[in-house]
């Protein structure tokens, strides 16, 4: 791409950020850890772009980073952020090596929840002389990975210290179950009632003599309710800062949509329109697209690699005319392109990389 100065200069599709709104979603997130014992730890996986990662570290709040990947982590290592943590298991001898390498140059956790998922990154911390920290994950109610609160996990935490190159660091406790939900009263109770056994299972850890600095969880959706809880320090809140359809109608006036994809009209007839992006352009897992700004146009056919068909009777569009388009799942969205376009109004504000995008071997 040759230095876009306006929207209308980009080839589509183009993965856009609306960069007032993003920044206003950064500033009020970080407002609502304001003063609290609760920091941020913005996971990375939403949108894969260090820039943008680094812009969420500057704006305060923050204790670090949150990853979904060694893969994500290496590249926030090698773009200077020195705080990361990796929400998942590390399993295999390439990535775990790989862990460790990172390791070696910033503050790089990993969760576990069992010790032959540990023993492997002990032994290859300890051959260089290094310890990685540890999360313990608890499973909360997601029913993904994690041990039931409890004598469990303080079993595996007293089986870690006895594993050189490890060195535990706390727990971690993320109830995907509770983000899904709906804007509710009932979520609200949700998220304290799914952390309040992680909470104690801290508590029964410190009571006992064992140190557990960290108890991180949370998300985009529940974020504000768990981070008034005493005992739980980190929030890997996620999708805030560029936001999709889907999520927004789980968080209401929280945070706004900054994210789009900008598409081309390529075909038209008197009752609708055909874009030239289709499901290679923007991630569908909650549902098709929307029209930005256009409720009564309605996208009646999301099937196709490049092409997005829409509906709207009376429209005025023509060939080549643009339309922004929303997307269902912002994070999925983000890792289908190469790079994000910043903009302010039709104005082209940067052009920042996508890192870390599928898998590297």
């Amino acid at each position: 791409m040759t230095d876009p100065k306006h929207l209308h200069d980009l080839a589509t599709p183009a993965l856009l950020l609306n960069w007032p709104t993003a920044r206003r979603n950064i500033e009020r997130a970080a407002a609502c850890v304001a003063g609290r014992e609760a920091r941020l730890r913005p996971h990375f996986k939403n949108h894969k772009c260090v820039p943008l990662a680094q812009a969420q570290l500057a704006a305060g709040g923050c204790c670090g980073m949150t990853v979904a990947t060694v893969d994500e982590a290496a590249a926030l290592v090698d773009g200077g952020i020195d705080n990361v943590l990796v929400a998942n298991q590390v399993v295999g001898a390439a990535r775990v090596e790989q862990l460790v390498e990172l390791a070696s140059r910033a503050t790089v956790r990993v969760a576990v929840d069992a010790v032959d998922n540990a023993a492997p990154i002990g032994v290859a911390a300890d051959a260089r002389g290094l310890e990685v920290g540890v999360l313990v994950e608890i499973d909360v109610g997601s029913r993904r990975c994690g041990l039931p609160a409890g004598e469990p996990t303080v079993a595996l935490v007293r089986e870690l210290a006895d594993v050189p190159g490890i060195r535990f660091d706390g727990i971690q406790a993320y109830h995907g179950h509770v983000v899904g939900m709906p804007l509710s009263i009932e979520r609200d109770e949700e998220a304290r009632r799914s952390m309040e056994p992680a909470i104690e299972t801290r508590r029964r850890l410190q009571s006992s003599g064992i140190a557990c600095p960290i108890l991180s969880g949370a998300g985009t959706g529940s974020f504000q309710v768990v981070g008034s809880m005493d005992g739980v320090n980190e929030l890997q809140i996620g999708s805030y800062v560029t936001m999709d359809w889907s999520y927004k109608q789980r968080v209401g006036d929280a945070f706004d949509i900054a994210l789009s994809i900008l598409a081309t009209v390529i075909s038209t007839r008197a009752d609708g329109f055909v874009l030239d992006a289709g499901v290679k352009a923007i991630a569908h897992e909650f549902g098709p697209p929307q029209i930005a700004g256009q409720q009564d146009f309605v996208v009646s056919a999301f099937d196709s690699e490049e092409h997005t068909v829409v509906d709207a009777p009376g429209h005025r569009l023509k060939v080549g005319d643009h339309v922004h388009m929303t997307s269902s799942h912002c994070c999925a969205t983000c890792n289908l392109h190469h790079q994000m376009i910043l903009h302010d109004g039709d104005d082209v504000v940067d052009v920042w990389p996508i890192s870390a995008r599928g898998y590297a071997v």
